[in-house]
């Protein structure tokens, strides 16, 4: 028969292997090991009453896009960004990025294809390239397309297998690249449910973001995506929407 001074320290030593005896374990205590609660999730915002407003960006990701996340990441505001199929291998870490820091995908086809000029077959080619290299680079797939040059049509529309998003106020920043004006037209058109159009590409158009958002934020909007803009609402694959479902923003 073994003594018990040979049985106690062997089982004193498999209850330590188990992390089962306190006060002997070699890794860290159970309260440094233990995972944080996860933050609570903050309310969702009812666009149909809130004064919503959607910023989204085209033609990326480009050499600025990192510069307007910094931008947006400081002022807390969220965005939609289309981008274009064959630009997304250029700037995985950035595609990855806007996901972490709660931003939308959006496909603008591969290579800014305008959809009404293509075949069946090459529309969906279009999309699947764009889906394949958005995914590759940040596990997830896109939710809304953008028609390049807001061209589109109902035959068309129907090929592709996510709400087209358009927009109602555009800044015309690819034309000027003037930061002032940028904002001064996005000032003077946007209303409750707006869809602000910019592009990501100019940097311009990203010395105009904090300028921009801080007056927003002054007159009362709050940023949101694309998809929070239209939570709720009748927002189906295949069809065009300009703007949210504010009812100003049906007005004029």
């Amino acid at each position: 028969m073994r003594s018990s001074s040979t049985i106690l320290p062997r089982a004193a030593a498999v209850l330590l292997s188990l992390g089962l005896l306190t006060g002997c374990a070699s890794g860290p205590a159970p309260s440094e090991t233990a995972s944080a609660p996860p933050e609570e999730s903050a309310a969702p915002v009812d666009c149909t009453v809130a004064k919503c407003v959607a910023l989204t960006f085209d033609d990326g990701p480009g050499q600025f896009t990192d510069r307007l996340l910094d931008e947006l990441k400081e002022a807390d505001a969220p965005a939609t960004f289309f981008m274009v199929g064959k630009n997304v291998g250029r700037y995985p870490d950035t595609v990855k990025r806007m996901v972490a820091e709660g931003h939308e995908l959006g496909s603008h086809t591969w290579d800014h294809a305008d959809i009404t000029t293509l075949t069946k077959e090459k529309i969906e080619h279009e999309v699947q390239w764009t889906d394949e290299a958005i995914e590759k680079a940040s596990g997830r797939k896109p939710d809304v397309l953008r028609p390049p040059y807001g061209s589109h049509g109902v035959v068309y529309d129907r090929l592709v297998p996510y709400p087209l998003v358009l927009w109602d106020v555009d800044t015309l920043d690819w034309k000027h690249h003037d930061p002032v004006k940028t904002v001064k037209i996005a000032m003077e058109e946007v209303k409750p449910g707006s869809i602000i159009l910019m592009h990501d590409i100019h940097e311009s158009s990203v010395q105009a973001v904090p300028d921009l958002v801080g007056k927003l934020k002054e007159q009362g909007y709050t940023l949101v995506t694309v998809d929070q803009l239209f939570a709720g609402t009748d927002f189906v694959p295949g069809a065009a929407y300009e703007r949210g479902a504010h009812p100003a923003a049906a007005q004029g």
